[in-house]
């Protein structure tokens, strides 16, 4: 989803010169070129590639990994998503699989890039740690929750952890540093997809490390390259074997 201004520029020309002189947006920040010949594909792919605008790879490859502007625009990111979008986005690359594997990030639990509907989805997560001496009591963390998770009682703040799901806003809210990021990871979405028949992803972890979400995911596609059918997308799978099965794969690679 980021271009350069020289990027941009290339699309322009490429698109006057081999298409119908204009791109389209994608829903998952692709860029589309229209009426491209097959006979100019060649050459355009070369014009791309050499701008580092490699095109798409078609079939049952991992498609592009979607991703949160985070931290250059939210307040509530706390996690690199964009950097775990560019690692993921390196390793993935001409991998085979039996079907298409969509992958989101989000860096927090606003989900804009609609994790949990994608075939292995992560979302932010922190847990607000409360510094009773710097806290003046002023109520505005629990104001701003949209959950309800915090109440004040007794001029502090108290958070229900079966409310809160881990946003940080309250943290973001505190002018003053009461509210300060203890855990902060990934929570890992597996399964979920649009479409016809939409399925909303399965948790498979919570409070997963920084460092291992990229781990975590090259795991879940092995799982899928060595145990899918032909055709057969992540949630389908899970839902055949078990999310024990995927649980059980991804622990054994852990270990080695």
């Amino acid at each position: 989803g980021m271009l350069s201004a020289d990027q941009l520029l290339t699309l322009s020309e490429v698109a006057r010169e081999y298409g119908l002189g204009y791109v389209q947006l994608a829903a998952r920040q692709g860029v589309e070129i229209p009426g491209v010949s097959f006979g100019d594909l060649p050459v355009l792919q070369q014009t791309l590639t050499a701008a580092g605008l490699p095109t798409g790879s078609p079939g049952a490859h991992p498609q592009n990994v979607v991703v949160c502007t985070g931290q250059e625009k939210c307040a509530h990111c706390f996690v690199d998503a964009r950097g775990l979008a560019s690692m993921l986005d390196l390793l993935l690359g001409g991998e085979e699989y039996p079907s298409p594997v969509r992958i989101a990030i989000a860096a927090c639990s606003s989900g804009c890039t609609a994790p949990q509907l994608a075939d292995i989805g992560f979302v932010g997560t922190v847990d607000p740690v409360l510094d009773r001496a710097a806290c003046n009591g002023c109520g505005r963390c629990a104001g701003i929750c949209d959950e309800r998770a915090l109440t004040m009682r007794r001029g502090l703040p108290r958070r229900d952890p079966l409310r809160c799901d881990n946003c940080g806003a309250c943290i973001a809210a505190c002018e003053l540093h009461a509210l300060r990021p203890g855990r902060v990871g990934y929570t890992v979405y597996v399964g979920g997809h649009g479409g016809r028949r939409p399925q909303f992803g399965t948790v498979l972890a919570r409070f997963l490390p920084e460092r291992e979400a990229a781990g975590i995911a090259l795991r879940i596609l092995s799982f899928l390259r060595d145990r899918g059918q032909p055709r057969e997308r992540l949630g389908a799978l899970v839902q055949r074997l078990g999310l024990d099965a995927l649980r059980a794969h991804v622990h054994s690679r852990l270990l080695l």
